[in-house]
This record gives structure tokens, sequence and C-alpha cells, in this order.
């Protein structure tokens, strides 16, 4: 069952009435509320640092590796982000696992030591 124009041009009177008289308080709400989510998002600005590239060889696998550093904006403290990706072992090229195999070996000989 519709409701007729009559009905619809009572209660907008009724709610306007209710809003003039609240108008107030309706505005001190709304001013908060923007304020609460201005300070979330500026509390949750960060800037970060250029991403530093790492291929990685843990075992016969490979990894690439992104880090970067991020800084809050507003309580300064840093922290590391990183991403890793396995890669195959054929997408890497011989001269650069040559490298990783010497790189290996001497890390193997540091800890012996």
């Amino acid at each position: 069952m519709p409701i007729d124009p009559v009905t619809w041009i009572i209660l907008a009177a009724v709610a306007g009435c209710a809003v003039g008289y609240f108008w107030d308080e309706i505005k001190v709400w709304a001013t908060r509320v923007i304020g609460y989510i201005l300070d979330a998002i500026i509390f949750a600005i960060e800037v970060t640092s250029d991403a530093i590239v790492y291929l990685v060889k843990e075992g016969r696998r490979f990894y690439k590796r992104v880090e970067v550093f991020v800084r809050n904006t507003v309580s300064g403290s840093y922290r590391k982000e990183y991403r890793q990706q396995e890669v195959s072992g054929y997408d890497i090229p011989d001269d650069i696992k040559e490298q990783l195999e010497v790189k290996s070996r001497v890390k193997v000989l540091q800890r012996a030591t």
C-alpha cells in the first residue's frame, strides 16, 4: 500500500522541524566526527624509502626480495616492510648463479671459523 503525497508532506515537515530544532547539536556532532576521521587519516600517513631488491638463495630455491623502510609522519616510528617471491632457477642468468654460489661458499666458510 503506497503512501499518499499528503502523508509525505506531513512527514517532511516533521523531519524539517526536528532538524531545525536540533541543528546546533547536529553541527557539533558532525564537526567532532569529521575531526576523528581526519585524525585517523593523518595518523595513517607514512613515507617510504626507495626499494632495495635482493636475489636470495636458500637451499636450492631462489627468491626475489624487495625491502622498503617506512616512517610514520606523526609518531616518527620506523619499520621495515618486505615482500618475497620465489623465482625459478631457469630465469636467473648463469653469471648471477655463479656469483651466488661463490657468496654461498664464503658464508659457509665464515660460519665455520
